[in-house]
């Protein structure tokens, strides 16, 4: 059975990534032609994460959240990267559908202390990049304090430090590249670069490489 869905799920992701770039253009506020933004780029995405995903977690209720989130985070990373936003009708709807699934994975598995610790992560982390936010004044955006409630309540159900590492590895990343592009001839005083990628990439490879 593994071996089949193994087989199919990334094919599923394929094609969830291929619709949802219709949503992808319709959110973002000017019409973009670049290939990034295009079907093929969220559809292989989507579809590499949905492979890694059912590797990672197998036939388990604990692959309908993380693909969820998946098939929504390549979307909003995507938006982000083009315009520095994350569209709050894809992020709060996010919530209903993961605490949903989640609470389906705890009554399966009877395991109501994975529910707890997730809706604590989801709290705390929201809290701190809320508290970044006003600290940084403006520095942090809204969308990234509900990205971040987002990724704390999928990351806290998993480990508190899958919570940590996830949250750890977004920021390492964005940090290095910005330090990166800080030398390239484009880069401008005032420049930014867009946080949500990277806290979505490093959510995901904890989530890959922490023990279940």
């Amino acid at each position: 059975m593994l071996v089949a869905l193994i087989a199919l799920w990334p094919t599923i992701g394929a094609l969830t990534g291929a619709t949802l770039s219709t949503v992808t253009l319709r959110l973002l506020n000017s019409p973009s032609t670049t290939p990034f933004t295009g079907r093929t780029i969220a559809a292989l995405l989507t579809g590499i994460l949905f492979g890694l995903l059912t590797w990672r977690v197998g036939a388990n209720v604990d692959l309908l959240p993380y693909s969820y989130l998946a098939a929504v985070g390549v979307p909003l990373a995507i938006i982000d990267t083009v315009e520095q936003r994350l569209p709050s009708p894809l992020v709060l709807p996010s919530y209903l559908i993961l605490g949903a699934t989640f609470t389906l994975s705890a009554t399966v598995h009877t395991t109501p202390g994975s529910l707890l610790r997730a809706l604590v992560g989801m709290v705390l982390l929201a809290g701190f990049y809320l508290a970044l936010a006003v600290i940084s004044a403006g520095g942090l955006g809204a969308g990234d304090v509900k990205l971040g409630g987002l990724l704390g309540l999928a990351l806290a159900w998993q480990s508190w430090t899958a919570l940590l590492t996830g949250t750890l590895l977004g920021w390492l990343l964005a940090a290095v590249t910005w330090t990166a592009l800080r030398f390239s001839p484009r880069w401008h005083r005032d420049s930014t670069i867009p946080l949500g990628p990277f806290l979505l990439a490093g959510a995901f490879a904890a989530l890959l490489t922490q023990p279940q």
